[in-house]
């Protein structure tokens, strides 16, 4: 099973670097060309200036060879000049998050470490979404230029006891953090470095029997696995290698400070749908009850059927807003839609998203499986409000509210070996890039 070891990470030099919160950035696949402009005027160092955007990918091109060369460039121009600087000794990253997300208080523990990569068994690391091939490159060829593990994949493991959190807040090296972020985007965030053998030991003892669940970087964790292949394939064969690991947040999927939010579609530049026509397309698959949307103020309606959903209780139910002004509808899967998923895995069959994509995106409104994983006429937003805007202003021809998907549900999927549409999940709030780095060649 996994092999979490700790490491020396590299970070900003605190000495060159004086406002931490200007220099980090979300995870790449998230950082869209406004965005990527925005980070980059922020501040020069700026991690986005390593790990690049997305915006090539919602263009549907190639990134320039350019781009990758510039990012190595980069990385060593500031190692060089100790804008980041590596850690003395290894350690165990542990960090705490405190948001507040759909009018609850969180505060979110984990800790980044390495995954030993060589000799892991299949059944050690559990993804739960599909990948793409183009994303993948893209990490690739990023990867074989600058040779880093710049963001941490998301993983989960299941500890009802705490001990893995005790653990490390009870040998915290220092009593203070040695990171304070006190708002980025809402989230205050404070990292200790846990350096005690004998703490680091007893987390791995905890974790030893068990799997480790991808809750995101999907994408980056097969990037891993396809550079190591290549690196192996060229000789490169010493288990100690730093190629041979990989950069990984664990968090408890049993701890209280979780919080998964749902991701709502929109659909656009399809065929606008008024409600009859709707209904006739469904067919027996849904029952479909009217809700009636306040309009003013504009968000009203949106928070309304969004309450409703949140209240519709048990067996499979989204919203669905459509014509101008919009109206509300709820779905509730019928016997009739249930028999037509018959030959899923019951884990996959119980969840929203699935009876979502293949019940009315791909049987009643013909959207291809390859047409959602090009966006054709799909695309994703995470407020209930910016889906009714959408809707309202003729941006988007419907648009359909989700609940969100538990963590069990997800550690269900992943352990019978399925998988969920993409943009099942959203475990909020994505990890900060930037705040601990993994560098193959610190030295260099």
């Amino acid at each position: 099973m996994p092999i979490i070891k700790p490491f020396a990470g590299t970070c900003y030099n605190p000495e060159r670097v004086a406002d931490l919160a200007a220099v980090v950035a979300p995870p790449y696949d998230v950082i869209k060309e406004t965005v990527q402009a925005a980070l980059r005027a922020r501040d020069p160092h700026n991690v986005i200036r390593l790990i690049l955007g997305k915006s090539v990918q919602e263009k549907d091109v190639e990134r320039p060879e350019a781009d990758y060369v510039n990012a190595a460039d980069t990385l060593a121009v500031w190692k060089r000049e100790n804008i980041l600087v590596t850690d003395p000794e290894p350690a165990l990253y542990y960090l705490e998050e405190e948001f507040t997300a759909l009018g609850t208080h969180y505060c979110r523990t984990g800790f980044i470490g390495l995954l030993q990569l060589d000799r892991l068994p299949a059944s050690a690391v559990l993804p739960h979404e599909q990948t793409l091939d183009g994303p993948k490159a893209d990490r690739l060829r990023l990867m074989q230029h600058t040779r880093a593990n710049f963001s941490q994949i998301f993983t989960l493991y299941d500890d009802p006891e705490m001990v893995v959190d005790e653990t490390l807040g009870a040998h915290r090296t220092t009593a203070a953090p040695a990171m304070v972020l006190p708002d980025v985007d809402g989230v205050a965030r404070r990292l200790w470095r846990v350096t005690d053998a004998d703490a680091i030991a007893r987390v791995r003892e905890v974790l030893a029997p068990q799997p480790l669940f991808i809750a995101d970087g999907h994408h980056r964790f097969e990037t891993a696995l396809r550079y190591r292949e290549l690196q192996l394939a060229a000789g490169n064969d010493d288990p100690d290698a730093p190629f041979q690991h990989l950069m990984v947040y664990c968090s408890n999927m049993a701890g209280p400070g979780l919080a998964v939010l749902p991701t709502h579609r929109l659909v656009s530049g399809y065929n606008r749908l008024t409600a009859d026509e709707f209904r006739t397309r469904l067919g027996d698959r849904f029952t479909i009850t009217e809700v009636p949307l306040a309009g003013d103020p504009p968000d009203a309606g949106a928070n309304q059927l969004a309450a409703r959903l949140a209240a519709a209780g048990a067996g499979c139910h989204f919203a669905v807003m459509l014509e101008q002004p919009p109206r509300g509808l709820l779905l509730t899967l019928t016997p009739a839609g249930a028999a037509r998923l018959a030959g899923l895995h019951p884990a996959l069959a119980s969840l929203d998203v699935t009876v979502l994509h293949r019940l009315l995106l791909e049987e009643a409104l013909e959207i291809s499986v390859q047409d959602t994983a090009t966006q054709r006429y799909i695309s994703y937003v995470q407020d209930p409000v910016d889906a009714f805007a959408a809707v309202a202003d003729g941006r988007a021809d419907l648009a359909v509210l989700l609940r969100p998907t538990s963590v069990y549900q997800v550690k269900e999927v992943a352990a019978a070996g399925e998988k969920m549409p993409q943009k099942s999940t959203f475990f909020y709030p994505k990890l900060l890039t930037g705040l601990v780095l993994y560098l193959f060649d610190p030295a260099q």
